[in-house]
Formats: C-alpha cells, structure tokens, sequence
C-alpha cells in the first residue's frame, strides 16, 4: 500500500479594511491565521460563521496534538477575529486593564481613555473579573497558601451606603505585607474585630501573638479575651501623638496578669538609654457577674460607710489609656537598634521584658505608628468602586477581589469576555485612536500563502 504523500499547508493571511464616517479607508495586512489555543499555523477553511456584518471566514486546527489536548474528536474551531495572534493580543490588553483596576487603582474613565474603549467595557470587564475570582477560590481564603504571620495589624476604614456608615476591618501581617482578615460591618464592636482577626489566624500558620491598633476599645477588649499571651500595641491616634502604650496579657492559673508599659513613640529610634513606665494588674479570668444597678434594698437609712472626702477623690468612668505615665513604676532601658539589643537597668519583670522585645522587634529604628495598614485603606477607598445597588453584600464581595489580586501578583483570572467586545477592542486598537473608525463598517479579505 501507498503511503499518501505529505503535503503542506499554506498559510493563511487577512487583511482587514476600516472605513470611516467621513469615507476614509485604512488598511490592516498580513495578519497570520493560527490556532488560539495552541498557536499553530496549519490550520484550513471550515465555511464561515453569521456576524453582525456579515459572514465571516471560519478555520479549523488540523494539529493533533491540540486535538489530543482538548480531548474532542476535531481540532479547535475559530474565526479571524478570534484566532491565535488576535486573542493573544485581547489577552495582553485584558491583563493590563486588570492590573491598572486592581493593582495600580487607576480609575475606570483613564483605563477606558487609555485603552479606547468604554466605560461600560470596563465596567462589565470589573464584574467578571470579581465573579471569576469568586467562582475559582474559596470566599474565605484571601491567600493562596498560609502565610507565617506571628503579628499583625488592625484597622480599619468606612463607606457610606444610603447614608448609613459602613466600616471594613482589615488585618494586615507584618512579615508577609497580605491583607489575611476582613470584615465588613455596620459596627466595630469587639465580636467585629474578632471575626476579622479568626479570620486571619486561619490564614497563617503561625500563631498570632503580637497586634498593633489606634486605641480601639473594641481591638483591647478582643486581646484581653483571646485566652493567651498576646502583646498588644497601641498608638493612639488623638494627643500626645508621641506616647505609645505597650499591653503584655498573661495567664497564670485562673488569673489574667496585665502588665501596661508606657513609652514614648521614639523610643526605639536612636541608640540612647531610655526610660518607661510600667504598671500591673492582676484580675481574674472569669470576674464575677456585675451588681445590680440602683440602690439596695433598706439602705436608705442605714448609715454611710465611707466619708465624702473618699467619694470625691473616686472618679467615674473607664481610666485613661495613658494612666500609667501617671501612677505606674519607672524603669530604663538601653536601646541599640544597630546591635537589636535591649539592654534593662535593675531586675524588671519577665512581661515587661516580653512586651519590649516584641516592640522592638517590630520597630527598631522607627517610630511606633499604626500604620501598616493605613496604605491599603487608602487603596480600598480609591479602588472600590459600588455601581448600581449597593448592599454591604457587594462591598465584601468587592473588597475581596480587589485583595486577592492585590496578595497575590501573578493571579490572573481567566475572564470571558463576548466575542464581539474582544474583536472591537482588537479592531479600536489596531485602528488608532487619530482614525475614527467605523467598526460597524469594515471588511475582511484572505489571502494563501504555499
């Protein structure tokens, strides 16, 4: 038997022909037909396929080994607009409009201008972008793997929908810089900050034991109830901005032992002996349920146990922050952020120790300041954007995407875009913004090359 006899076959070109509203014509040529997927050239004619303007050439891959691949019987099926140099190009394009949207914040007007396409384009491009990361990771995970994070921070900032102020949590590690917590809430109470903060521990490996905030009440109340050693940071962001204050929490039985250290904010800054104040407080784990309010039964005419002087000098209300600068104990420390050594004057205890090595792990040769997570808030309040109905449904879901891309640099989500969005931003493109074409009004022409 006759082995049939190799032929080659020809390379097929197009030419596209762009006219425009004033009766310009402008010529587009020698653009190679190849595969999409597997970017093969032997390819041939498979009839053509209805468009809005008419009937354009089809092409089918005769490769074997794309067939093999996309496991079907015939090779990939295509068209000009939709062939292998053309969607490489729509790809390219795509992934610098993502990049600009999620990465750079740049806004949807300037990727549009930039891009010569719409706002809807990018609009439409922005909502399939954040289904397709919705579909492909779970919705709790805001990292592809877990990170090694043992301290965090958190902040947090605000929308407002409908009036009503919503505020997003953000936990940010320190060794990793990723977003690893979110949560979005009409409140900042203290279960608000611990669902955000659960959320980050499951995203790290590592046991989260030192935390930095701004002063939040609901942030301190958190740490106190975590049920283990935790070093708390708190700059206050109110006067004096230049004091910080230093939480050790431990546990001793069922004691809860909280050690307080006051500090200027530039204490780890220079190499120079420094000084601290530090108080204790010891309190137990379960406290007993609080008094009733009101005044006792039969106590009107019982007779007054304490004088008035000792009512006078008791004060009201939850004690400052900075408490301690006031009544606690003094201590001194020589600091060698070159070295990262701590050196302490006297015997002091083991928490205080703890909790200034924790500090200063962080912020040798800094200022103690909040503001890890002050960049990504300022990034979340200029790239999210809520068209349409708002719901704080949609906020999460948005504030999400906008992170996963940003913690991790080579996500790209496959987007499918329709063809006919894909083959105008082609035609735009290659048109050039100078020649106003027409893409309603334009003609292909194939050539066959031996």
């Amino acid at each position: 038997m006759v082995k049939r006899r190799y032929v080659k076959k020809p390379e097929h070109h197009a030419s596209i022909v762009f006219k425009s509203a004033f009766g310009a014509s402008l010529l587009l040529s020698s653009l190679l037909i190849c595969c999409p997927d597997c970017f093969s050239t032997g390819v041939v004619r498979n009839g053509s396929r209805p468009r809005e303007n008419g009937p354009v050439a089809a092409f089918l891959c005769k490769n074997e080994a794309c067939r093999i691949k996309r496991g079907k019987k015939t090779g990939r099926q295509f068209t000009v607009l939709t062939s292998g140099n053309i969607a490489k190009f729509v790809e390219r394009e795509i992934d610098e409009m993502i990049d600009a949207l999620y990465r750079r914040g740049a806004k949807a007007k300037t990727i549009a201008a930039q891009h010569g396409v719409s706002d809807a384009f990018v609009s439409l491009l922005r909502s399939a972008v954040d289904a397709t990361i919705a579909r492909g990771k779970r919705r709790d995970k805001l990292v592809s793997r877990e990170t090694k994070d043992h301290a965090v921070s958190i902040d947090e900032t605000f929308f407002k929908i409908d009036g009503e102020t919503i505020y997003a949590i953000i936990v940010r590690g320190y060794n990793s810089s990723k977003v690893l917590g979110i949560n979005v809430s009409s409140a900042r109470a203290e279960a608000d900050m611990r669902k955000a903060f659960d959320e980050a521990q499951a995203n790290s490996s590592e046991r989260i034991g030192v935390i930095t905030t701004d002063a939040h009440e609901a942030t301190r109340a958190m740490a106190r109830h975590l049920g283990y050693p935790v070093t708390l940071i708190v700059h206050p962001h109110k006067r004096p901005y230049d004091k910080a204050i230093i939480e050790r929490i431990e546990y001793e039985g069922d004691l809860q032992v909280h050690t307080m250290i006051g500090v200027s904010t530039d204490i780890f800054k220079k190499q120079k002996k420094r000084q601290y104040h530090y108080k204790q407080v010891t309190r137990p784990v379960n406290p007993p349920a609080p008094k009733p309010r009101g005044r006792p039964k039969g106590s009107k005419n019982k007779s007054k146990t304490c004088s008035k002087d000792k009512k006078k000098l008791k004060k009201r209300g939850r004690p400052s922050i900075f408490e301690v600068f006031k009544s606690g104990k003094k201590g001194y420390v020589k600091v060698r952020p070159g070295k990262r050594q701590l050196v302490f004057s006297g015997v002091p205890i083991p928490s205080v120790i703890k909790g200034m090595r924790d500090t200063f792990e962080l912020f040798a040769g800094k200022h103690i300041q909040n503001n890890h997570s002050e960049s990504t808030n300022n990034v979340l309040r200029t790239v999210v954007f809520l068209g349409g109905q708002r719901s704080v449904v949609r906020l999460d879901r948005r504030i999400r995407a906008v992170m996963r891309m940003r913690n991790d640099p080579g996500l790209k989500p496959h987007s499918k875009i329709k063809h006919r969005y894909r083959a105008n931003l082609y035609l735009r493109r290659t048109a050039g913004a100078d020649f106003k074409a027409d893409l309603s009004n334009y003609s292909i022409e194939l050539q066959a090359k031996a």
